[in-house]
């Protein structure tokens, strides 16, 4: 089951960074807690550190 992983943080990744572009933020955060969920330790892992990165990349929303 541990093989699988990878590849699910990075299909919710990338489904996260599609909500962020099309303006879904209610998706986007929904995705970041599965992230979140997928990555319980202190210290955030790869994906859910690029999720972050993406989500301060995308800027305030007026």
């Amino acid at each position: 089951m541990a093989r699988r992983r990878p590849c699910l943080e990075s299909r919710i990744l990338a489904a996260f960074q599609q909500a962020l572009a099309e303006g879904c933020l209610d998706v986007a955060e929904h995705l970041l807690c599965a992230l979140e969920a997928l990555d319980p330790g202190g210290t955030p892992g790869p994906a859910l550190s690029e999720a972050f990165l993406s989500l301060a990349e995308s800027g305030p929303r007026h």
